[in-house]
């Protein structure tokens, strides 16, 4: 939360539809392995070790919104 929440190391904020057009576009696949293996300057997980796979997948609809 804390880059998605402020756009830092580029992080697209969220609800910000511009920044996440292009990222939505690639598809939830590729949201996901993102997320999962990390990506730019987003560590793997986004840091979160506890959080499920289900987790993730219901944080980038949020996020992406």
């Amino acid at each position: 939360a804390a880059c998605h929440n402020t756009g830092a190391a580029g992080a697209p904020k969220k609800g910000d539809k511009a920044a996440w057009a292009p990222r939505v576009k690639k598809g939830d696949a590729a949201l996901f392995a993102s997320v999962k293996n990390g990506l730019n300057a987003m560590p793997a997980k986004g840091l979160c070790m506890d959080c499920s796979d289900a987790d993730f997948k219901s944080l980038i609809q949020y996020m992406s919104k």
